[in-house]
C-alpha cells in the first residue's frame, strides 16, 4: 500500500492533496480554502490524491496542473456549498460536476505513486529515486493496458464484459519473468477481474485459441472453485484484432498452469 494512504488530514500531505472519495456516489469534494493555501505554498506543483476504501491500490495521483483549467469560479458547486468543486470519477474521467462537458482522462493517473515534499519521516532521496522508477513501471503499465484494451475492442476475452473498472490486462507471461515481454501487447489478455485472478494463479491456461484450459488438479479444488471453473471452461472466447503469440501461451501453459 502506498504509504501516503495513511493521511487522515490534507494539512499532512506535504504537496498533495489527499481525499477520500464517496465509496458509493464517487463524488469527491474540494475546498477552495485548501486550493488557495496549496497554490500560496507550492504555486501549481502539488497533487491532487483521490482514493477509496475499495483497495490499496484504487487511487488517482493527479498534478494539479493537470485539472486546473476545471477549477474555476463558474464551476464551483452552487447552493449550501457554494466556496468548493466537487467532482466525480467515471470510468477513469474526471468530471467536474458530474458533467461529460467538464471531463477529462486521468487513466494515465491511475495509481501512480505519491512524491511528497514534506511531511513523512522517511528517507526523502531513498523514497523519491524509489518512487520515479515506479511512475516509469506504471506508465509502461498503462500504455500496455491501453493497448490491450484496443486489441480486445475493450471487452472481456471470454464473458464480453466492458466495465473498464472490472477489466484487467493480463500478461501471459507474468511481468517478473521475462522483463523483454512486459510492453508486448500482443503478451496481453483482456480479462474481467475474476478470470484474470484465476489465470494469473493457474488455476486456468488458454489454447492457442483461447479456449479454457482448467487446471488437471481441478479436482483436488474446493466445491465452489470447481464450479467456476467449468462454468467458464466452455465460454467461446473473442479473437482479438491482432493475434495473440503462441509461444507466450505456450509459456504459461508449461510455467503457470498448476499441474
Amino acid at each position: 500500500m502506498n504509504k501516503a494512504l495513511n493521511i487522515k488530514n490534507w494539512t499532512d500531505g506535504g504537496n498533495s492533496y489527499v481525499l477520500n472519495s464517496n465509496s458509493q456516489s464517487q463524488w469527491t469534494g474540494f475546498q477552495q480554502t485548501v486550493i488557495e493555501r496549496l497554490k500560496e505554498k507550492f504555486g501549481l506543483d502539488f497533487n491532487i490524491v483521490i482514493w477509496s476504501n475499495s483497495s490499496d491500490d484504487n487511487y488517482y495521483c493527479i498534478p494539479f496542473i493537470y485539472l486546473n483549467h476545471l477549477f474555476t469560479e463558474e464551476n464551483k458547486t452552487s447552493g449550501n456549498f457554494d466556496q468548493r468543486w466537487t467532482a466525480t470519477i467515471v470510468d477513469h474521467h474526471f468530471r467536474m460536476r458530474g458533467s461529460v462537458i467538464l471531463s477529462i482522462d486521468i487513466s494515465q493517473f491511475y495509481g501512480i505513486p505519491i512524491i511528497p515534499k514534506s511531511g513523512y519521516d522517511i528517507d526523502d532521496d531513498y523514497y523519491i529515486e524509489n518512487a520515479k522508477a515506479e511512475i516509469n513501471i506504471r506508465i509502461g503499465q498503462s500504455k500496455f493496458r491501453k493497448g490491450v484494451l484496443k486489441n480486445f475492442n475493450k471487452k472481456c476475452a471470454l464473458t464480453g464484459i466492458s466495465e473498464l473498472g472490472l477489466l484487467k490486462a493480463s500478461h501471459i507471461i507474468p511481468w517478473s519473468h521475462k522483463k523483454e515481454f512486459r510492453a508486448d501487447v500482443l503478451n496481453g489478455i483482456l480479462l474481467y477481474d475474476e478470470i484474470d485472478s484465476l489465470f494469473d494463479k493457474g488455476y486456468i491456461s488458454f489454447t492457442d485459441d483461447l479456449n479454457v484450459i482448467p487446471t488437471p488438479k481441478i479436482k483436488s479444488l474446493s466445491e465452489n472453485l470447481q464450479i467456476r471453473i467449468n462454468n467458464i471452461k466452455d465460454l467461446t472466447p473473442t479473437s482479438p484484432k491482432k493475434k495473440i503469440k503462441t509461444e507466450y501461451l505456450e509459456y504459461h501453459r508449461e510455467n503457470i498452469l498448476i499441474k
